[in-house]
This record gives C-alpha cells, structure tokens and sequence, in this order.
C-alpha cells in the first residue's frame, strides 16, 4: 500500500474538511442544512485573484455558520451516529486515495521548502565531506544555515546534521590534521569562527575576536589561523559619533569599515590566542592564504572599502605583523590570491584588464625573497576559454572549475617542474551539472553538488582519474512526489547576424510534443550571467517548474554576452546592450513558435537585474506579449549612471560616458520609448537595492501610470537588497509572478 505522506496527507486533510463541509447537519426546523465551501466566499460566491491590482485588491469575507444549527433533542443516537460513521467512511476512503495520489505540479511553497547545499568541504584524507544545508524558516523569516557532514564510503541515510545552534553557521573548513573542521557562525554576540568534530559533540569557540570574523584559514602546519574582519571603533572616533553622529560621506569609509588580516596561534585543544593584525592601514583586504611553509600570507586588496576601488585591487605578501606588504602584481583590473603552491608560487585569479568582458584566468606569480622581488605573472589556465575558478593544486596537477555552454565542469591540468604542461582535460561528464567542488589533500578524490532539470542538487563523491559520482546526500526526497516540466537545451539562430544562440526550455507538466503552449521567458541579468541546464526549483523570483505545472514553456535563452560560451561571445555585446541581445531573445520566441511549442497568442516576458533591462526593452520593441514582469531592471540609463553603484559598468557596455554621448545613452533606455508599450506590467525591486535602485522602477511606473494605456503594478520589498532575502518577501515576490501569469496570460479560473 502507498505511504500516506505528509504532503498528501496534506492534500488529504483539505480535501476532507471538503466533504465534511457538505455534510448534512440538522437545523432547528428539523430540515437538512447543507454547508459548501462557496458558503465561506464572498459576495457572488467567488473567490477573488491575489496580485488584481490596486483598484481590484482582494476582499474575502466569511459567512459565519448558523449559530442555532443542531440536532433535535433525543436525536442524537441513530442520526448522529449514521452521520459519523458516514464521516468516517469517507475518512478511510479519502485516505486511501491520498495514498496513491500521483504526482503532483510544484506549487511556490514547494520551492520554499526545498534545501540547497553549497560550501563543499572534503577532509585532507578523504574520508568526509563537510558541507551546509540551507532553508528558510517562514515563521522567523529568515534562511537557516548548519553544517552537515557524510563519510565518503557511506550513502544519504549517513548524511547528518552536525551543528544545531542558535544562527548561521556557514563557511566549513578542515583543520590541517583532519581531526576536527572550522566554521563561521553568528550564535554568539558576534560572528566567529567555531571548531567540533566530525563524529559530533558540543563546538566550541576557536576565535573570541572583539569584531565580527569573516573569511579563515589554517595555516598549513595546524598551528594558526589566520582570519579578515574590521578593527574596533578607537575612543576618539566613538567620542566624535556621539558629538557629530556619522554621516555618509560618499567615496570614503570609517575606520571601522575597512578589513584587515588578523593572525592567532592555535592551542592543542584548538582553541585561539589574542590576534594580531598584520596588514597594513591603507589595504582594505578581501581574501588571505597561507604560504606552504606557514611563515607568510598572500592576499588581494584593494585601495578603500569603497566598492568601486575594486578595479584597482593587487595581491600582497605579508610575512609578518611588523613586515611591509610586498606588492605581488601589477595588473590591470582587480586580483586576489587563491593558493600558494611551493613549485608555481602564489596562484592569482584575474584578468588582467581594467575593465572588460575578457576571461578570468588564474596565474602563477613566484613570490621572491630574500631581496629578490616578484616574478612576472604567468598564465595556468590560458588554454581554457572561459572564467576559471581554483579547486586544488599539487603534484597530481592542477584543478579548476568553470561554465561550458548550459554546463559547469571540471577540468584538470598536467603540472610539471612548477608549470602547466598540457592543455585542459574535462573530469566530468557533462551528464548533470556539477558545481562547488572540493579535493582531498592529494587530489584523487573531489566531492561536489551535482544536479539536472528534475532532480535538485545534492552531494556527491568521485576519484579525480576514473569519474564515477557516488550520491551521499538525499536533501529533498518529497520531490518524488512532485510533477517536474522536461527540461532540455535548445538552439536558434539569431535574426542579428545568424549567430547561434541557446536557451533553457522547460516544458509544461505532462506535454506531449505538437502541443501548443503558452511560453514565458526568463532571462538572466549580468548580462554576462547564464541560464544552465539545472534544477530551477529552489531559487529565484520566477519559480520555473510552478510555471511548468500551470502548463507554460520556460525559455530561458542565453543571448550574446553570457558566460560560458567563451570570451568572444561574452564580449559580442560590448557597445551594444538593447540591440543584437535583445534579438537573439526574441529570436528564441520566433523558434518556439515555428517548432510548434509556443502559443504565438499567449506569451509572456520577464527578468531580474539585466533581464529586467530586456524586460522594459522587449515591451518597448514589440507588442506580441500578453504579460511582462520587470525585476530590479535599469530603463533610463542616463540617470542610472548615476545612481547604480558600479557605473564603470557602461563604460563596459556602452564605452562613453553619458555626457560624451547623450543620444547613445538615450538611444538605448527603453524609457525614451515608454508611450509604445501596450503590455500589462508588473514590476518588483528591492527598497534598498544599490545595483539597480529603486527610482529606475519607480520611474517606469510612473509613466506607464501617467499613460493610463495598460495596467500596471509596482511592488518595492522593504529593506531588500539587488536580490530579496527575506523568505515571505519571497513568497510574495513569487506569488506575485504566477497570479500576474495566470492573470494575463491564462485568463481567470474557470468554474467548476
């Protein structure tokens, strides 16, 4: 017989309180009252649509049950017992349907209850794999992070939960001698670093820092711990706050805002001493490593905390609290350190332009000494046309991560004598998508996520020479009985020129090939992000497989400009965002239709950052979309310059500054077209998002509202960033989507 489970048993108990609401209850006249559910609906008997605009917000009132309805005296014994043995009959016949119920389409509370692991850690022998399971809790509103761990010889039932405090605990990281892991947590008054071991018991502090700590790392002889966070406020600096307050001073920082490198000794019971910092005022650093003999630290910094110095960052070597940091690089554009490898020296990830699409590629930059300064960068990973991630290096050669296509992967390169020897090899097999990979310390085993169209990522395990992925976690078993959309990847040719473009395509629940189906896209921000063929159930504001359960195609198209198909294609659109993009997006719908899957009647467009800025762009092109849902997306361009924090980013994109060349900039902002938009549009962001401010939506709205042509909603998410965080805001912001889908596009319900 089929397990009741607690999802169907949830469907189950819905149904019944049905039922038993059309049971018959005796009045007071003797004659029967039948109860339905449209007793408890509103005027008309009709439930009303969240997400109807302002003019049409829902007003659900309940009528009350009748107070004096009840069983006649003397009457209970016969009827009332028919009554609840019919009751009970029904209950045991539901159930056994709810038993053997199939699946069932995704629905927005299925995504938030999905976890997601991430932060893989594998231990130095091998023999475990650390990592953290996210969730959100809807009661506290908030996203729970603990730190799990798995034997690598065992299987998802060995999966445990290894920290349970109070917090986020996050970041876990292997002490050298592999007998106990560190990890970052905010449980205490402040974020620190925390150590327990693999088997359990209580963790204990290993940092007692007087500010927060964030990213650490174990020397590698055991003996210290190196960690960034902020120094303390100095009794000066509090005495002026407490006289003038603190003003925000644009393009400068407190001294309590920059982050500097502390350094502590380590104790047998792996406890740490009283820090020292050993970098310098003036460096505000972002990411440290350990020299192989323990003795020094290299890090990337930059020249203020301000985040548009990131363009000027460099690599140091710090050997000491009292020694002078010796800069390691002098490229263009923004570096930092990875690893230090006794052979290559420091490993820098960078580009080495200023600004750019061009590839991020990691380099070997023999550190000098004795007198003897740094060498000039050589390049690792030149032979790998795409952005490359560091995973492992040591005698077994040289591991590095990075997207291929709709994929992510891994590849391994030969090292010999201290230098790459040989092209790229790919390690894994392109059968899922594979990403957060983590080596024992000699490199023959990774541990990593892996994850497809219809299974969410968990934990996995492989040699490095021979890849076989053995599973260790099972995160989210009910998601057998979820209905899941096919996935699969689709190619097009571009009105722009003919170039090849490809997309994400999730079909509906259920579909069978020459059905037409109303299709909305989804189009990634960036622009030089990527839509990847994975599981896009647990993420995001457009909730892709909900949208496949209420019968849409999902394209998610990968236009020029995006990662993973390498640097010549990620820099097509260089001087020409809202132009051959936007083609290649709608060229994508041009193919849906002529294959015979879209409905060319009901289409719907949407994006989030830079998808966003195709949203109002594609609305401002065309009037073949039913719908469109706007998210944190730039229209006027000109004013965006300057309120987005990284404007460096159109000189990117469009090369001159505004003010070079006004009819550029007003060319491409689809805010100089607003009175041609004929779609309904809905629009969400972030109240303090810093990317793409708030104004550039409210400035949108505004038009489109003083037009009056078609409806539209603008819905700001209180104290959200680019991205909301707050899970019920998240539910909200996902909510929003299907009911402005289902509104527009699907048309309302019909009646039973």
């Amino acid at each position: 017989m089929a397990r009741l489970t607690v999802r169907s048993k949830a469907r189950f108990v819905g149904r019944f309180l049905d039922i038993v609401e059309t049971l018959s209850v005796w009045g007071m006249d003797g004659r029967v009252r039948v109860w339905t559910p449209s007793d408890k609906l509103g005027p008309g008997g009709g439930r009303r649509h969240a997400g109807a605009g302002a003019s049409e917000a829902a007003n659900l009132s309940v009528t009350p049950r009748n107070q004096d309805a009840q069983a006649p005296e003397g009457i209970m014994s016969r009827s009332t017992t028919l009554t609840l043995f019919g009751i009970a009959a029904v209950l045991g016949h539901a159930a056994g349907i709810a038993g053997q119920q199939s699946p069932q389409p995704m629905t927005v509370d299925d995504v938030l209850a999905m976890r997601t692991p991430s932060s893989v850690a594998m231990s130095p022998d091998g023999s475990w794999v650390a990592f953290v399971v996210s969730e959100r809790d809807m009661e506290a509103d908030r996203v729970v992070t603990d730190v799990w761990v798995v034997p690598t010889g065992g299987n998802p039932g060995d999966a445990r939960r290894l920290t349970t405090g109070e917090g986020a605990d996050d970041s876990p990281a292997w002490h050298p001698g592999g007998e106990w892991l560190g990890f970052a947590s905010d449980r205490g008054e402040r974020r620190q670093v925390y150590g327990i071991r693999p088997n359990g018991g209580e963790a204990w502090p290993v940092t007692s820092h007087v500010t927060d700590v964030g990213a650490f790392a174990f020397s590698p002889d055991g003996a210290r711990i190196a960690f960034l966070a902020s120094p303390p406020k100095s009794e000066a600096d509090e005495a002026l706050e407490r006289l003038r307050g603190r003003p925000m001073v644009q393009d400068s920082a407190y001294a309590d805002e920059w982050t500097h490198v502390y350094v502590a000794e380590l104790s047998d019971d792996g406890s740490a001493g009283d820090a020292v910092r050993w970098s310098p005022d003036g460096l505000q650093v972002e990411n440290v490593v350990w020299s192989p003999d323990a003795r020094a630290v290299a890090y990337g910094a930059r020249p203020s905390p301000v985040l548009r110095t990131r363009y000027n960052g460099a690599t140091y070597v710090q050997r000491g609290p009292e020694a002078e940091a010796e800069p390691l690089t002098t490229m263009d554009g923004p570096d930092g350190a990875v690893a230090w490898d006794e052979g290559i020296g420091v490993v820098v990830a960078a580009s080495g332009h200023l600004l750019g699409t061009f590839n991020r590629q990691l380099w070997g930059v023999s550190p000098g000494a004795g007198g003897v300064g740094a060498g000039e960068p050589v390049s690792l990973t030149g032979d790998l046309d795409e952005n490359a991630a560091f995973v492992y290096l040591g005698e077994s050669g040289l591991l590095v991560s990075a997207s291929s296509r709709t994929g992510s992967a891994l590849y391994h390169f030969p090292v010999l004598a201290g230098r790459v020897a040989g092209p790229p090899a790919a390690v894994t097999d392109g059968a899922r998508f594979y990403g957060g990979f983590s080596a024992s310390a000699d490199g023959t085993l990774i541990a990593f996520t892996a994850e497809d169209g219809t299974s969410p990522p968990d934990v996995f395990v492989s040699g490095t020479r021979s890849f076989m992925p053995a599973r260790l976690t099972d995160l989210n078993p009910r998601t057998a009985e979820l209905a899941l959309g096919e996935q699969r990847v689709e190619r097009w040719r571009s009105r722009a020129g003919g170039e090849e473009i490809e997309g994400v395509l999730t079909l509906p629940v259920g579909y069978e090939e020459g059905d037409r189906v109303p299709l909305v896209l989804v189009i990634h921000g960036g622009p030089a992000g990527v839509s990847s063929d994975r599981f896009h159930g647990t993420r995001g504001a457009y909730p892709v497989q909900v949208y496949a359960g209420m019968g849409f195609a999902v394209l998610q198209p990968n236009y020029r400009g995006s990662t993973g198909y390498g640097e010549r294609f990620r820099g097509l659109n260089r001087g020409d965002i809202s132009g051959s993009d936007w083609v290649d997006v709608d060229s994508g719908v041009d193919a849906m239709i002529e294959r015979g899957i879209a409905d060319p009647a009901r289409l719907a467009v949407s994006g989030w950052s830079f998808g966003g800025h195709h949203t109002y762009w594609g609305i401002t092109r065309t009037d073949r979309f039913k719908a469109a849902s706007a998210g944190a997306g730039a229209n006027d361009l000109i004013s965006m310059y300057s309120q987005t924090d990284l404007p460096e980013f159109y000189h990117t994109y469009l090369g001159p500054k505004p003010w070079e060349d006004w009819e550029l900039y007003e060319e491409r902002s689809a805010y100089r077209y607003v009175d041609r938009v004929t779609t309904p549009l809905l629009i969400q962001v972030g109240e303090n998002d810093e990317r793409v401010p708030a104004e550039q939506s409210i400035q949108f709205f505004e038009a489109i509202r003083g037009i009056g042509k078609v409806p539209t909603e603008l819905v700001i998410y209180p104290g959200q960033p680019h991205g909301v965080r707050s899970p019920r805001l998240q539910r909200d912001l996902m909510t929003r989507n299907v009911e402005w889908l289902r509104r527009w596009v699907l048309g309302p319900p019909q009646a039973s």
